[in-house]
Formats: C-alpha cells, structure tokens, sequence
C-alpha cells in the first residue's frame, strides 16, 4: 500500500504488525476496536539513514510480478532497485512482454521520481550447464531464454548457446552479468567466471525469517578469490511467489557521490562497494580501502588496521568475523542491534579480507546474516593463488566439457564445436595460470574425460 489503506476489523484488541525494510523500525502493536474506531494512524520511526549516507539497496532477482507491482512492493519494503527478471520454464514465457531494452520504470526519465526504480531483465537458463541473470541490458532481448532441454527449456530442445554466449551479448548491450543464487548450478559457472565474463556472484535465500545467506554459496565465493578472480557480492530473494519476501534478502551498493540512476547503480556493483544482508547494516575498510579497493604492502608485508561497523533494526548481530582468504581470523562477540570496531591484522603474503555477521531474529547465532565484499592486498605485488581451490575449478570445467562432449543435446557439429571452444578457451587459460605459478596439479585432457594427467 502507498500509505492508506481500508479494512475491515473485528471488535476488540488486534494486533498491528507494519514493516519497511532494513533501515525502519517494525511497528508491533495492539490497538482495542469499538463500534466508533473509523480511523487509526499509525508513525513509523525511521532510525537508520544509509541512504543518506550513499547507500542504496536493491534485490538482483525478482519473478513474475508486474513492473508496477514491483515498483510498489519495493517502495513498500525500501529496496531502491528491483531487477525483475524475464525468462521461460519449459514452455510458459513469462515477463517478456514487459522487457523494452531501455525503461526503467520509476526514473525521472519515465515520470517516476527517481528514488525506487524498477528495471526488467532476463535470467537465461539452462538445466545442466546452469543459470545467469543479465540485468540492464539495452536493445533486442537476448535468446534464447532457455535452451538444451527440459526442465528450462522445452522437451527436446537442443543445445544452441552457453552461458559464455549470453554474458558476452549482455557486455556488449551494456548490462550487466550476474551469477545467480550460488552455488547452483555449478557446471559451467566456473568457466565463466575464468573468461572474466562475470560481474558479480549472488547469495540468495527464499525466506529470511527461517533460513539465512548460503554458507555453501560463500564457499563457492571464496574459492574464486582465492585463485585472483575479483568479483562482488549481490543478493536476490529470487521471489517467485507472494510467500517469498521482495527484498528479504538485498543488496546495498555504495554510489558514494553520484546520482542514483539505474546506470549509476550497475557502475557501483561493478567497483565492488557492497554488502548483502538479511536485515543487518555492515560497513568495512582495510587502510582506508573499501570493498573492491586493493591494498599494497611491500614485499616484507605489514599490519593492516581494519574498521567495521553495523547497524540494524530488528535482527540482532551475535558476532563479527573477519575472513582472510576464507578463514576466520578474528572473532568479535556482539550486543544489542549495533556494535563497531577496529582490529589489527599482521599480513605477510596477498590475500583478501571480508567481514561477515552471524545472528538471526530467532536467535540463531551460527546464521549468517550479512556479508561485505571484498577488499584485496597485494604483497610484493604477488597474484593471490590457491592451488587447492584452481584445481578444484578446473574439474568444473572439465565437468562441463564432459557433459558437452556426452549427454549434452546437440545442433549440428560446427554450432556446438563453437560453444565447446568456450569452455576448452576457460579451461587453457586457467592450467596456463597453474603452469606459470609451478602449481603441482593432475587433470583430464580436454579431448578426453577418461585419462588423467599429473605434471
């Protein structure tokens, strides 16, 4: 609702519940109806102002609701952009009629008032070789939607683009690629990611009051920058009915001094400055350095002061953790619905350092509520490499041309030789990374998934 609403309310106490997002505080109350009660009036009390302060939330992924609706429902749960994604299941289209290539409704451009803004993208899909949302691009829809069979395609579909395909259209349309709900499906998201298709990664979680930020899709995250891959974090509540909260799990990206435009917005996902969360506020420097930044040490390295703050107004924050190349480091106990700190760290070798927060408003201390992007630290200018984690890439790669190279259903020889070139291109590029750094690795031949090699 905009504001006012009717409703028809039985005699005596009932309870009043009225919520806006991550940055009001949640109304709770229980007014006494008589037969002369015709008018209740309710404040809500706007305690925290992110906003102001640069920052604006958004949800990557959205289904099946009307641009309108969308727009209300996110004015209603204070997410500044809602991406809604077109796309097809088998053999019902959905959202297409609402893509143009070019609106974004509720910009000052098209007779909105700039502050909550609704764009219609598309997630394209595939069963096997996985899902990715391309969000903001301009110009013709990119098909197609789906492809390669059933479930996401139609029954006996063939295989005529990969995911590489459709990120490389959505570059050159000028949007922006996002890898959705981590870390299904995996098959060729690694590869994707290798070729520098990606913009950023996305956490999802269907419903905040019960489940929390993908540990398993964090995992994955950080696999990816342990072997050097820069990429930020967005999250998308992938709603698909009206049990799923819009929002309920966000993005909030940092424009810093710019305007708030839907281009603006993909600009800053870009750089890096953001957070996702399911209800708590996080911010985080390393010298300085926001997300997205990169801090350089000598090669006898140094101590990093890192600073951290977090608010929220209704999941409270049990404890802070600082990551370093996917360990905890540091651990800081939590009280009340904001803390802030400050924790020096001695760095010998590059790595990267986040910030995550556990808590729930169920009281679940192991959930994860909130996480920052990265910042990166180079020592001596070295690359940051995990052998373990490329390895472990390189088998999703090898995974995925497998899967073309057996069960995948083919157009003809030449179209699908062209699709597979992708993924062997991925899979060189990251063993000639093993190669140059002297990793010690085995693998499969690209030619054959039968054999291995160790070298």
């Amino acid at each position: 609702m905009d504001g006012s609403c009717e409703a028809d309310l039985p005699l005596g106490p009932v309870f009043v519940e009225i919520c806006r997002g991550f940055e009001v505080r949640p109304l709770r109350t229980i007014v006494d109806i008589t037969a002369s009660t015709d008018t209740l009036t309710f404040e809500l009390d706007r305690v925290l102002r992110w906003r102001e302060q640069g920052w604006v939330s958004s949800d990557t992924h959205v289904h099946f609701l009307s641009p309108q609706t969308a727009l209300l429902e996110g004015k209603a749960e204070g997410v500044n952009v809602v991406n809604l994604l077109a796309a097809q299941w088998g053999e019902l289209f959905t959202n297409v009629a609402d893509f143009d290539g070019r609106t974004t409704f509720g910009a000052k451009d098209f007779g909105g008032d700039g502050e909550f803004l609704v764009r219609v993208g598309t997630e394209n899909r595939m069963q096997v070789l996985g899902h990715i949302s391309l969000l903001g691009y301009e110009g013709e829809m990119i098909n197609p939607l789906s492809c390669g069979g059933s479930n996401e395609a139609a029954i006996g579909h063939v295989l005529e683009a990969t995911m590489a395909d459709w990120a490389e259209r959505c570059r050159q349309q000028g949007g922006l690629v996002v890898m959705p709900h981590a870390p299904n499906p995996q098959a060729e998201r690694a590869a994707d990611i290798v070729l520098g298709l990606v913009d950023a990664i996305e956490m999802m979680s269907f419903n905040p009051r019960t489940a929390q930020l993908s540990a398993f899709g964090l995992a994955d995250w950080y696999r990816y920058l342990n072997i050097g891959y820069h990429l930020p974090l967005v999250a998308g509540s992938d709603k698909m009915d009206a049990a799923a909260l819009l929002g309920g799990s966000r993005t909030y990206v940092r424009l810093g001094e710019r305007d708030f435009t839907y281009r603006n917005w993909m600009d800053a996902v870009r750089s890096g400055d953001t957070f996702i969360t399911v209800g708590p506020l996080v911010e985080m420097t390393v010298e300085g350095r926001r997300p997205g930044g990169t801090v350089s040490l000598p090669r006898s390295g140094g101590t990093l002061t890192i600073d951290w703050r977090i608010e929220s107004v209704s999941v409270p924050p049990a404890r802070v953790e600082l990551i370093c190349n996917g360990t905890v480091l540091e651990e800081v106990r939590c009280g009340g619905l904001s803390c802030k700190g400050q924790l020096s760290l001695p760095i010998n070798e590059s790595c990267w350092i986040a910030l995550r927060v556990r808590g729930s408003v169920a009281g679940r201390e192991a959930d994860i509520a909130a996480h920052t992007s990265a910042v990166y630290v180079k020592v001596g200018g070295m690359p940051i490499f995990a052998t373990a984690d490329a390895v472990s890439v390189l088998a999703q790669i090898e995974g995925s041309i497998a899967y073309m190279d057996t069960l995948a259903p083919k157009s003809d020889e030449a179209r699908h030789s062209r699709l597979r070139a992708a993924l062997e291109l991925a899979h060189h590029r990251l063993h000639h990374r093993l190669h140059e750094l002297g990793a010690s690795h085995h693998h499969a031949p690209v030619h054959s998934v039968h054999v291995e090699r160790e070298h």
